[in-house]
């Protein structure tokens, strides 16, 4: 977990102190290194915290062979060797050991369509100074942020709202935004905060001319927006399904295991996290660091089964144990990181489970989060999902909740 920032003026040079607060209010993100670098032309200034995961040296902003790209990037690439060796073989020169270089190299050799070959999790801001224009990218999913903001003539962006404040961006809570949150209908392209945007998952943004744009580069196959109602049926049978399932997961868990330092798995003792374990046990020599929530009272508490679990897979298990103090104690850190509305306390145990991640010497874990969702794990994820293809999407119900509301005349005659 790495941090970025970035700030392009429209008018005059960019303010390098605006963009070395911003830099290090994420330095939680990156407590490794930091760097920020300003463009020959004056009109941007890049930020970068390091994580290091497979490079030491892997600074950045790092720079195309004529210096006319900078990049800066959240996130990390898979399968990034092969990718790498390619590359190179057609001539490219790498700065770095860095998995982040390849997305730089690509962006030389085929601008926006860099991202149909990047896998993983990313957040990235490519400057050209030549052209004067600035591309970014989050990935497929959202699983790394990227907030923006126009103020006072300048775009800023970054990978936490706390880095827009820091360089000046004005603090104010968005009324509509936080009610989307309160009604669980967060708006992707919103925040909570007034002024500051997204770049929702799956989207570019576009800054150049003065002009900034969005840009939408994948969508989930089946969803309304791609004008059809179903995914596309693949043919087979049912048996042949559970095994493509099982491959596709097995390669995905296998590419994420790769990394210059240790990766450990969060486990509940819950199928999701349990299947991902199991197969990380077999991507290493020895046995997988496995990390735990545990609470003291025993009606919340999982971690007997997990247990069970870490064992089957030969697991090193540590378990954190939690009481209700802990959880009220840091559930404002939870709220400070996560910069989202938080209905209970599993942020501030997500948080303290982490902090024991890091106290173990682990700096990767993987988890089992997202399987409920991609395999429809409960009833009203299902039921959700039908109401979204009939066109009952999440917007189209606050309209006509809209619409109920302002006429309370008409249908609440008992509030009169």
């Amino acid at each position: 977990m790495c941090g970025i920032a970035a700030i392009l003026s429209r008018d005059g040079p960019v303010d390098p102190a605006a963009l070395r607060r911003a830099t290090r209010a994420l330095r939680h993100r990156g407590p490794d290194a930091e760097r920020t670098w300003v463009s020959p032309s004056g009109r941007i200034a890049l930020g970068h915290t390091l994580l290091v995961i497979n490079d030491p040296e892997g600074h950045q902003p790092i720079a195309s062979e004529d210096g006319r790209l900078h990049i800066i990037v959240n996130g990390q690439f898979y399968d990034f060797k092969r990718i790498r060796a390619e590359l190179e073989a057609k001539g490219h020169r790498f700065r770095t050991r860095s998995d982040s270089e390849i997305a730089l190299h690509l962006y030389e050799d085929h601008g926006a369509g860099c991202l149909e070959r990047l896998r993983g999790q990313f957040a990235f801001v490519i400057w050209d100074e030549e052209a004067g224009t600035l591309f970014a990218a989050r990935d497929r999913f959202g699983l790394k942020p990227l907030f923006y903001a126009e103020h006072d003539g300048a775009l800023y962006l970054a990978s936490e709202a706390k880095a827009l404040f820091a360089a000046g961006v004005p603090r104010a809570w968005d009324e509509s935004g936080v009610y989307h949150w309160l009604l669980a209908c967060p708006d992707e392209r919103r925040s909570l905060f007034k002024g500051i945007r997204q770049v929702p998952p799956g989207h570019v943004l576009r800054a150049g001319n003065g002009a900034v744009r969005l840009e939408r580069y994948w969508d989930l196959p089946g969803s309304p927006r791609r004008g059809r109602t179903r995914p596309r049926p693949r043919g087979g049978t049912f048996s042949e399904a559970v095994d493509q399932a099982r491959e596709l997961t097995e390669e995905a868990i296998r590419l994420r295991m790769v990394a210059g330092v240790p990766v450990g798995c969060l486990i509940s003792g819950g199928l999701d996290s349990s299947s991902v374990l199991a197969v990380a046990a077999t991507c290493t020599d020895g046995p997988v660091g496995a990390f735990t929530v545990g609470f003291e009272r025993r009606e919340f508490d999982e971690s007997p089964g997990a247990r069970e679990a870490a064992a089957a897979a030969n697991a090193d298990h540590t378990v954190v144990m939690l009481g209700d103090a802990d959880l009220a104690d840091h559930f404002a850190d939870a709220v400070w990181h996560a910069e989202t509305l938080q209905f209970n306390t599993h942020g501030a145990a997500r948080y303290l489970l982490s902090r024991g991640v890091r106290e173990a010497g682990y700096r990767s874990v993987l988890a089992g989060e997202g399987a409920d969702e991609a395999f429809f794990g409960y009833e009203f994820l299902r039921a959700a999902s039908g109401a979204s293809r009939g066109g009952l999407g999440p917007a189209r119900i606050l309209r006509i909740l809209s619409g109920f509301l302002r006429s309370p005349r008409r249908h609440h005659p008992a509030l009169h």
